[in-house]
């Protein structure tokens, strides 16, 4: 506080400061200062210089107080200034040693903007969202894709984020927070302790505010702080004022000038003549300096000009070469790529893109594909590292080509419905190739026609005769065929033509591979080959117009997903637009409201008009907020449907491929051998990284980087002082503060240029290049980290060409690809140790063990060649077993156990001479026919006019022998290719064919012994009529042709492909070991069932009419027999009267499984011939003794079967047979029944109600055993009640009562005075007229519904081969198993299967069914099984109808009721399945009120609706 200097203010000289004073000593005190005097006269003069004296505050500069004001304000004043925050006060002085300022006011307006703007290491803090809690600043980092000033000064600071670590509790914990999250404590920081703070550590030197040395030396140099060391980056640069120096003085005053030259009045004419002469001269002279100036001026001008082009020229090659894109390696300021994780599997490198690919394309086309859902719907990761590294008949790889292959012919099925389509032959005579090929493909199809009397895509399809059936195929592709169906081709298939197919091309390119398959199954392919087979498939698929639509119907769907975006981006827009046009409007209403004269002096009117008007516009923002929200959920759905996760993003520098895939998450990265170009001669090189990053920072518009370029290449003075000024301005942080040490300042060390291999770049030399050397290349790597993500997107170069597409698609695509790779699965593609491979292994076994018979229970290692031979024994013998005992034939050998155990041991005995083809002379006639087939052989062929044996004397051919001679090149990848087998020599080639040969002479024999009638078409006639020679010999010549054909077979596939074809084109439903009752369509009580000697149909002697009481002697035929081929039952002459009847016995079997129900009578054929088909390729073997009949043979008994039989009681059974009677006494008036008692004159004899009481009353001596308690209404043990008057039982439910009578019983028949006759029926049934047996299946064709089971028949294969062959039992429940039955639909029947069937087909096929259809996995709901003690499904319900498990209609109903009750009892209303469950019992409940079947709804469906 500066006073003043007066006398009477400081101490009295004559006092002494060291005087003391005593108690009773009087002095004078001034209470203001605390100073006493003794002196009277010191004290006045001390008090009055005191109170007459203006006093100023030093530490604030406030005027006008008095003393004690003044002292008061400089306390207050040091208080705050104490206040200032510490951790603030050396900030402040380094900011003041580089502003360089001269003005106070400028200084602390500086430094407080400074500091409000930033905070610093190790500066306590609190942040706003936690109170009370303080955090000290650890750490500054950048924000989040906020690049590295090129300057390293930052600027915004808003942007950063400072990581902070609590005061008190956990130390270690550390959170990252950004800086409007960050604040100071109020009285640490503000202007008035900042500006004393400032005013007493500042000094001015050279009229320059810098530092005080000791208070710089306390802070800074001492405390070893510099800007690094508290801050990111470097101290920002200020402008220094300019420094005002105090004007000299002058010292010599001017003197007054006189009037004299303003006086003088005589001029002479000599000096008037000088002074014109002078100012001609003068004029001359100011003209010629003004044209000199002008010239001058225009030189600067043109210069100017010339400076200003050159600057633009240079401005636009410099904006050209930073905005032009241009290739990617011959660019020179690129960064370092990230590097990625390479993928190791158990596959080889070189196969990882196919088998993506692969697996990609049944993921996408899953709803194409036919047969997918054996892979339920996607193929795993582990089923396809299986198939491509693992050797088997029956594996992963056998189902993922049979799913392609049966699309292929689904297609081709679908193509030859919409347009027919005929192969030609010599319609091209171009003798070169494709042409060449095309016509011998079309030979392909002639010879399948020919010796299998199929096409190609209706060959029957499974993993043993995939090998052959892919040969043909394959052989066939791009046949040529007629005009009308190439021009559809072309219409619908997008201009494809047959010499564009793949298949065409494979054959082409690699023919080593159709020669490998005539002779060894595709399983024994190099994996290379497989996968250029699988390749084809798909490629084929591609082409077809079912494929060709659902792409095209994607991309429109693509289309209008961006024509949707690009609407709501522009609505977007507009409702931003419009919501600052609501809040202009809502403003200038406001001013306008405020501006009347009654509003200015009302203060709380204002106030409410201002409250309106931020309610106004929080409600605005409010509602915008909504429908923002709502935008970017329409957004992302729509990009959500743009990203179909099929994407390829594209390229980088060299040449690298980025997918994204939907079946594997992630990013994978692919380095394909391939070159795209070659090394560059000069390759550029790499600007630094520091240019580069500055260069980042460039404006990317060119309008602006133009303006910045101007700014930066102005006018060469401007430049150099810009330049020299920022020189000055980096260089004052080494400025040294007075006689203070130099500031220390963080040193920065400069970045390391990268390399070209580690830039990815060319380096001009091929041996040693990483763009164009495929040796140091990963070929595959994956991204599945975000942060790889975001690192990428830094490292590619947007100016390069395929960088900036690859950095454009990412960044789009950029939200989902990151949700998308987050589930990827590194630990399968990471097995870099043993330990991983094996636990990979482990899983993958476990993940696919539906697979572990995959070749049928022989060791992985066996030869597939010898798996095929040991599965192909079994089946040929199972096979010989069925016709035997099935009575459809027998060998013509003279040991058929010797045959048998011959063919097991593998040495095979034919026992006779083999005979096969057209006469039995196939060598006589393959000599004396010609080496090459005409074109008209083939296309006469197709011809139905012309019978085919004609052309059964032409010389076997095979389509694979147009391939020609191995090329060197073939060799080459053979013998290139490490993965595939080792190629067999000529001695086990040699052994190979024998065994072969062996095989096919053993069907042979077997296909021999077959009866011609028990054969369907094409080998056999569709009802077996030996009148019809021509289309008998015509069936002969087909089978010839078949004979040939296996006789010449090269390989196993072959042989099972004539296995299969034979086997479907049996009649197994006239074998004796499935006979079925012609009547009932059941196969239960085989010792009442009787067999025609003929066709070994079966009918109960209970169900015919009348019923058959005994068994016949000699011959019996059934009435189909009789009818059409004219037979005569010996029992018809001999017998005139029928033996007393007697009572009827009931026997059921007690397992389940052997009771099934078979086909309804009143289908139509066309339904039979499907039920036949499934019942044929789904019962390969049944192995019961043939059925005799009774009393005849007994090699011929009605059959037996070793199971355990019981009496059916009626209380298990709701639904009864009723009427029998009714039915037995019926008799038709159009043909006569067999087994019908006949009198004299041939007719009828029936017996009335009397008859048969008489006889049961005679039947009735002896014990009354429960047996004999027979009902006389359903003929089933177990009566409860009897009549008193005729002794006649009966049931309660069929004498429909519901309790034990409490008096004596009296039947209805004992009621009435006359014994009734029950009602007949007004149209006649000829129970004998169902020819349900002789109609003859046609042979089993693929069907896309078909397909979805391709694996039955492997399955059932590996459990015979696995059993023991002798075992009937087990055999025959397997046939029975995969039966689909019906029945006919009489209310009669206990269970009425044909309607429950059509029922569960309909509950199945509704939308509404999905969660119903299979079983719920606990793996998929953990706690169901906890909660649902009785699971039930409706694949399961379907599965014990065809097993024959239900006998009431009430027992599938009750099922399909349970499936519901569970539904309910699990879910919770408002669930997706529970309003799934309750639409679909609703529709159950329609569907059985109009079939009149009784069914109880759940409690979803209990209100208001009436039991059916």
């Amino acid at each position: 506080m500066p006073i003043c200097k007066r006398e009477g203010f400081d101490l009295n000289q004559m006092e002494d400061k060291s005087d003391t004073f005593h108690d009773n000593d009087w002095v004078f005190c001034c209470y203001i200062t605390n100073r006493i005097f003794r002196d009277y006269e010191n004290y006045f003069r001390h008090v009055m210089a005191i109170n007459s004296t203006v006093w100023q505050c030093e530490a604030t500069g406030r005027e006008n107080l008095t003393y004690e004001e003044a002292l008061k304000s400089e306390r207050a004043a040091r208080k705050k200034m104490e206040q200032f925050k510490q951790s603030l006060r050396a900030p402040v002085l380094l900011v003041v040693e580089h502003a360089r300022q001269s003005a106070m006011k400028t200084l602390n307006l500086m430094v407080a903007k400074f500091l409000r703007k930033r905070y610093f290491i190790n500066e306590e803090v609190t942040v706003v969202t936690k109170k009370n809690i303080f955090y000290v600043v650890v750490a500054i980092t950048p924000g989040k894709a906020k690049p590295v000033p090129s300057t390293e000064i930052y600027e915004d600071t808003d942007a950063l984020q400072y990581r902070l670590k609590a005061v008190k509790g956990d130390a270690s914990t550390e959170i990252s927070v950004p800086f409007d999250h960050i604040r100071r404590k109020r009285l640490e920081f503000n202007m008035e302790n900042l500006g004393m703070f400032i005013k007493n550590n500042v000094t001015r030197v050279d009229g320059i505010l810098r530092p005080k040395p000791e208070a710089y030396k306390q802070y800074v140099t001492d405390a070893g702080i510099s800007f690094a060391s508290i801050f990111i980056g470097k101290m920002p640069r200020y402008s220094p004022s300019k420094i005002r120096r105090p004007e000299a003085k002058e010292t010599s005053s001017k003197k007054q000038s006189t009037l004299n030259k303003y006086i003088v009045s005589d001029v002479s004419e000599e000096s008037v003549a000088k002074a014109k002469e002078k100012a001609k001269l003068l004029a001359e002279e100011m003209e010629r300096a003004r044209l000199e100036k002008a010239a001058k001026l225009a030189v600067l001008e043109r210069e100017k000009a010339e400076k200003k082009a050159q600057l633009m020229e240079r401005v636009e090659s410099e904006c050209n070469s930073l905005l032009t894109k241009t290739d990617d390696l011959e660019r020179c300021d690129q960064r370092v790529l990230p590097r990625y994780k390479p993928i190791v599997t158990l596959l080889p490198e070189k196969l990882l893109g196919d088998a993506f690919m692969m697996r990609e394309f049944m993921h996408t086309y899953a709803g194409l594909l036919s047969g997918v859902e054996v892979f339920r719907q996607n193929l795993s990761f582990y089923e396809m590292t299986r198939a491509l590294s693992a050797r088997e008949v029956a594996g992963p790889l056998s189902d993922i080509i049979l799913v392609l292959l049966g699309t292929v012919f689904d297609l081709q099925k679908e193509e030859e419905d919409d347009c027919a389509v005929s192969y030609m032959l010599g319609r091209y005579t171009a003798p070169s190739e494709p042409y060449i090929s095309m016509s011998q493909a079309s030979r392909s199809h002639y010879y399948s026609k020919r010796h299998f009397s199929f096409k190609i895509n209706e060959l029957p399809l499974d993993a043993l005769t995939l090998s052959e059936v892919l040969r043909l195929h394959l052989l066939s592709s791009g046949a040529i065929v007629n005009e009308k169906a190439e021009k559809w081709r072309i219409m619908y298939r997008n201009g494809y033509a047959s010499r564009e197919d793949p298949g065409l091309e494979l054959r082409l390119q690699h023919p080593h591979i159709l020669r490998s398959l005539k002779n060894s199954p595709v399983y024994q392919l190099s994996f290379s080959d497989i996968m250029r087979v699988i390749r084809c498939l798909m490629s084929q698929i591609l082409t077809y117009s079912g494929t060709i639509n659902l792409i095209e119907e994607r991309m429109e769907q693509t289309y209008k997903a961006k024509v949707e975006l690009r609407t709501l981006i522009q609505l977007e827009n507009r409702r931003l637009a419009a919501l600052e046009m609501s809040k202009r409007k809502l403003t200038h209403e406001h001013h306008l409201a405020c501006s009347a004269e009654e509003l200015k002096n009302d203060p709380a009117k204002m106030q409410s008009l201002l409250e309106k008007l931020n309610k106004g516009i929080a409600e605005l923002h409010a509602k915008s907020d909504t429908q923002h929200r709502k935008h970017e959920a329409q957004v992302l759905a729509l990009h959500s449907q743009l990203f179909n996760f099929l994407v390829f993003l594209g390229m980088d520098r060299c040449y690298r491929k980025y997918y994204v895939l939907e079946s594997m998450p992630g990013i994978f990265v692919e380095h394909s051998p391939d070159n795209l170009d070659t090394c560059l001669d000069q390759p550029p090189l790499n600007k630094p990284q520091s240019e580069i990053s500055n260069q980042a920072q460039l404006p990317k518009n060119r309008r602006e980087l133009r303006i910045y370029l101007l700014k930066l290449y102005g006018e060469e003075k401007s430049r150099k002082r810009a330049k020299q000024s920022l020189e000055n301005k980096e260089n004052q942080e080494h400025r040294i503060n007075g006689d203070a040490e130099p500031m220390e300042v963080a040193e920065v060390e400069p970045l390391e240029d990268p390399t070209q291999h580690e830039l990815m770049m060319c380096s001009g030399d091929r041996r040693n290049c990483i763009v164009h050397d495929h040796e140091q290349r990963q070929r595959w790597s994956y991204i599945y980290k975000a942060e790889d993500i975001d690192e990428l997107l830094k490292s590619l170069n947007p100016l390069g060409h395929r960088e900036s597409g690859l950095l454009e698609e990412i960044s789009g695509l950029r939200t989902l690809i990151k949700q998308h790779v987050s589930t990827c699965p590194a630990e399968m593609l990471t097995l870099e140790s043993d330990q991983q491979r094996n636990k990979f292994l482990s899983a993958m076994h476990s993940e696919t063990r539906k697979y572990c018979e995959a070749n049928f229970g022989l060791p992985e290692d066996t030869n597939l060649n010898e798996v095929m031979q040991l599965h192909l024994v079994d089946r040929i013998l199972q096979f010989e077993r069925d016709i035997y005992t099935g009575d459809l034939g027998r060998l013509k050998v003279k040991d058929m156990e010797k045959w048998r155990n011959d063919l097991l041991k593998g040495n095979y005995d034919p026992q006779i001479k083999l005979q096969w083809g057209p006469g039995g002379k196939l060598e006589d006639l393959a000599a004396a026919g010609s080496d090459h087939e005409s074109h008209e052989d083939y296309e006469d062929e197709e011809k139905s006019a012309v019978p085919l044996g004609k052309y059964a004397t032409q010389p076997y051919r095979d389509p694979g022998q147009y391939l020609g001679p191995a090329s060197n090149a073939d060799e080459s990848v053979e013998s290139a290719d490490e993965e595939g087998l080792e190629p067999q020599s000529e001695a086990e080639m040699e052994s190979l064919q024998a065994k072969v040969r062996n095989m096919a002479g053993a069907l042979l024999q077997v296909e021999q012994a077959i009866g011609r009638r028990f054969l369907k078409p094409p080998y056999g006639m569709k009802k077996w009529d030996p009148k019809q020679d021509a289309l008998k010999q015509e069936c002969e010549a087909r089978l010839h042709q078949w004979e040939v054909s296996l006789m010449e077979s090269t390989s196993y596939a072959q042989l099972f492909l004539h296995f299969n074809m034979l086997h479907d084109c049996i009649q197994w439903i006239r074998s004796t070991n499935k006979s079925l009752c012609k009547v009932c369509r059941r196969g239960s009580d085989p010792d009442k069932m009787l067999l025609c000697d003929e066709c070994n149909g079966g009918t109960h002697m209970f169900c015919m009419k009348p019923k058959m009481r005994s068994v016949p002697k000699g011959h019996w035929y059934c009435n189909e027999c009789v009818k059409n081929l004219g037979l005569k039952n010996a029992n018809d002459e001999k017998e005139k009267k029928t033996a007393a009847q007697r009572k009827r016995k009931f026997i059921v079997e007690e397992e389940d499984e052997d009771d099934t129900e078979e086909e309804d009578e009143e289908e139509t054929e066309e339904q039979e011939e499907e039920e036949e088909d499934g019942t044929d390729g789904k019962s390969e073997t049944s192995t019961h003794s043939s059925t005799n009949k009774l009393n005849e043979r007994p090699s011929r008994r009605p059959r037996g079967r070793p199971s355990k039989k019981k009496r059916l009681a009626s209380k298990e059974i709701e639904v009864a047979i009723v009427d029998h009677d009714d039915d037995g006494d019926e008799a038709t008036e159009e043909s006569e029944p067999l087994g019908s008692e006949v009198g004299d004159e041939g007719s009828v004899v029936t017996k009335t109600g009397e008859d048969e009481d008489v006889e049961e009353n005679e039947n009735e001596e002896g014990e009354e055993s429960d047996d004999d308690k027979v009902c006389q209404v359903c003929f089933y043990d177990g009566s409860e009640i009897r009549c008193v008057r005729c002794s006649l039982y009966y049931h309660l439910d069929c004498a429909q009562l519901k309790r034990q009578p409490r008096a004596d019983f009296v039947c209805k028949k004992c009621k009435t005075s006359e014994t009734q006759r029950p009602r007949r029926r007004n149209s006649h049934v000829n129970g004998h007229d169902d020819d349900d047996d002789d109609r003859v299946e046609p042979p089993a064709k693929r069907s896309r519904s078909s397909r979805n089971s391709l694996r039955i028949s492997l399955d059932k294969s590996a459990r015979h081969s696995g059993s023991n062959n002798n075992n009937n039992n087990s055999s025959t429940n397997n046939n029975n198993h995969h039966r689909r039955s019906g029945r006919r639909m009489n209310d009669n029947l206990p269970l009425n299967s044909a309607a429950l069937y059509d029922l569960l087909e309909q509950i199945m096929k509704h939308k509404a069914s999905w969660p119903f259809l299979r079983p719920v996995l606990t793996s998929e709901v953990p706690d169901y099984h906890q909660i649902i003690k009785t699971p039930m499904d409706l694949s399961k319900v379907k599965s014990k109808l065809n097993m024959g498990a239900y006998q009431l209609n009430e027992e599938v109903l009750s099922d399909i009721q349970l499936v519901f009750r569970n539904c309910d009892l699990y879910n919770v209303e408002g669930n997706e399945i529970y309003d799934a469950g309750c639409q679909l019992e609703k529709f159950v409940i329609e569907r059985c009120r109009d079939m009149q079947l009784p069914f109880r709804p759940s409690d979803m469906n209990d209100e208001g609706v009436a039991i059916c």
